[in-house]
């Protein structure tokens, strides 16, 4: 099951408490649906569970149910429902503030949505109807579809009354809402009633981020370390010069340690050594190296 109908699913188990909100959800769903005019309503869905929700809309709000279902065959792979009846549609476009018959029909009545409850129920439907959103492991994308110019302005204003911000854009002939920011699909999902996927898209964010982390700390690590072998590699090449017998004690000590240990760091030369710290051994190994250089001058 894709990520977007995980979502759809939780979607459908939000209870249906309020008219208003229940009439704002239907809107949404219906606004948002392949085809609504004064000839018929058809939604195009491969969601079982939708299905069943908007039926169950339908019957709380005005009492009918969809004219037909054709259910998923071979050649159909999703669910179709229909209203063709024009009493039907008549009760739709009365209760969506909407004039039978209108050659402007599809638009957002604003009384529908005076309030963050029924905006959200509005978006809930939306979502369900033509809503998509990708998997957080991929990428951070929520997106509405509308071939409606005017009704996507319609919602693109509606939005900041929620605190959300979106951009839209035209693609193959439709008008594409969309949520680029993982802060921005967390919300929208909280909003409309999926609370879930929105931990699981914040649990992601999370953990990518925390891999990131470590990925910079391991290459940082791994980059001083191929500097230090580097660095390691041509102290031992210089001290091989060195007549060590003829150098003074420490000095002698400090590069035999350092050519029989050449993969070790500086700290754990200091603890082999026993009587010196990071900074004296330092200075040793400079004035070897200057020993070394002049050796070479001769």
């Amino acid at each position: 099951m894709t990520f977007s109908a995980q979502v759809k699913a939780e979607l459908c188990k939000v209870p249906i408490e309020h008219e208003k909100c229940a009439l704002a959800e239907l809107c949404g769903i219906v606004l948002f649906a392949q085809s609504f005019d004064a000839r018929s309503l058809r939604i195009v869905t491969g969601n079982a569970e939708l299905v069943g929700r908007v039926s169950r809309l339908l019957k709380l709000l005005f009492g009918f149910d969809f004219d037909k279902k054709i259910i998923p065959t071979a050649a159909l792979k999703k669910y179709s429902l229909v209203i063709q009846s024009q009493e039907k549609l008549g009760v739709l476009f009365d209760a969506f503030g909407f004039e039978l018959g209108s050659t402007n029909v599809i638009r957002l009545n604003a009384a529908l949505v005076e309030d963050d409850r029924t905006r959200a129920a509005f978006l809930r439907g939306v979502f369900l109807a033509s809503g998509s959103v990708f998997d957080p492991q991929t990428t951070y994308h929520l997106e509405l579809t509308t071939s409606h110019f005017r009704l996507s302005r319609e919602v693109l204003a509606m939005l900041p009354e929620l605190n959300l911000r979106a951009k839209c854009t035209e693609r193959k002939g439709n008008f594409v809402i969309y949520f680029k920011e993982s802060s921005m699909v967390e919300d929208v999902l909280t909003l409309i009633g999926a609370p879930i996927a929105a931990m699981h898209v914040m649990e992601t964010k999370m953990y990518k981020e925390l891999k990131n982390r470590v990925n910079r700390k391991s290459n940082f690590e791994n980059a001083n370390y191929e500097k230090m072998l580097d660095t390691a590699a041509r102290q031992v090449k210089a001290f091989e010069t060195l007549d060590l017998d003829s150098l003074p004690e420490k000095l002698r000590e400090a590069a035999r340690v350092r050519i029989e240990n050449p993969e070790k760091t500086m700290a754990e030369l200091c603890e082999i050594l026993g009587d010196v710290t990071k900074s004296g051994l330092n200075h040793r190994f400079r004035k070897l190296m200057e020993l070394a250089e002049k050796e070479k001058e001769k």
